[in-house]
């Protein structure tokens, strides 16, 4: 006999205070009351049965009530090392309300180990290996850990569920078209979690998730979370004049941000496509301009030619940059 469908609670926990991810003034500025909403969780509610009941929580805009805990058959959490104090906060409310956790994202990936309270663990990517966690639900299982066993083709990746999300409380929306970065830098742990050859999803996939906001009324700025959008600049490069027709088909209804590595600043027709599809700023892992310690720290693309030089492409090409910088 088919299991009767469940009611899932999504609970995005809250990012420490003082955290990189945080921006408080700036939200206060804007009339926020957080940067950016939980695309990882929104994407995993895609991914569970059509039948479900969903409901999401972030905790970084909202508090997490006793009727929202009452209601739940489970509860799904799980977010990055800077989430870590309130991941395991929110485990604990839902035992004391006698409800199981599953927890999945990077920070249970790296360190299994710190969630062992956790009734399920699901280590890596969840398009995939999420399936397996609902066959042992269904089944009536009380535990059990589920870890990825190769990187996920994204082309069975769903349109996340932006419907879930209060917009207005944030400064801005997440996509993403690709994981995975080319590069080796030695603080990084990307590669790790999503490996060194950059997997994308097709253009089709990425303009039906645009069209989803759009559909939804929202409008503004849209930032693709890709480990490095450029990792694969021959495939971005044709994604980024299909986007631009896009952009331009429907008035313009987005402007985009995301994160690239400088070597960016080498192909001037690439910065020229980021601007023609509405990229209005980068960021970058600048790091230091130490040449050797760029080298001692795997970092070799920043070691060719002039960082200087190679910012102010950037801005030439009205793609201001935002620097991230490491201590030396």
């Amino acid at each position: 006999m088919r299991p009767p469908p469940s009611q899932a609670l999504l609970v995005h926990p809250r990012f420490s205070h003082d955290s990189f991810w945080n921006y408080h003034e700036t939200c206060a500025v804007a009339g926020a009351r957080y940067p950016s909403a939980p695309l990882g969780l929104i994407t995993v509610a895609a991914l569970l049965p059509p039948d479900w009941t969903v409901r999401l929580v972030d905790r970084n805009i909202e508090a997490l009530r006793d009727e929202d805990l009452a209601w739940a058959d489970l509860v799904l959490t799980g977010g990055m090392l800077p989430q870590q104090l309130d991941t395991k906060a929110v485990i604990a409310e839902a035992h004391r309300h006698g409800k199981p956790v599953v927890i999945g994202g990077p920070d249970v990936t790296c360190s299994p180990g710190v969630y062992e309270e956790a009734e399920f663990r699901v280590l890596g990517e969840a398009e995939e290996i999420l399936a397996e966690f609902l066959e042992a639900w269904n089944r009536g299982e009380k535990s059990g850990l589920f870890e990825v066993r190769e990187f996920p083709d994204l082309s069975c990746s769903p349109v996340p569920r932006f419907d879930l999300l209060k917009m207005s409380h944030y400064m801005h929306v997440g996509v993403q078209r690709s994981r995975g970065c080319p590069f080796n830098c030695e603080f990084c742990n990307v590669i790790e979690l999503n490996g060194r050859r950059p997997r994308a999803k097709s253009t089709a996939q990425v303009l039906r998730e645009l069209e989803a906001l759009r559909s939804l009324g929202y409008r503004g700025h849209v930032d693709f979370v890709d480990d490095n959008l450029v990792g694969d600049p021959a495939s971005v490069k044709q994604f980024l004049r299909d986007l631009g027709g896009w952009q331009a088909t429907h008035d313009h209804p987005f402007e985009f941000t995301t994160e690239v590595s400088l070597n960016a600043a080498d192909s001037p027709e690439l910065l020229d496509l980021m601007g023609n599809a509405g990229f209005f700023a980068v960021f970058v892992g600048i790091e230091t301009p130490d040449r050797e310690i760029l080298l001692q720290n795997s970092k070799g693309q920043n070691a060719r030619g002039s960082i200087p030089e190679r910012v102010r492409r950037f801005y030439r090409a009205d793609q201001p940059l935002i620097a991230g910088m490491g201590e030396t």
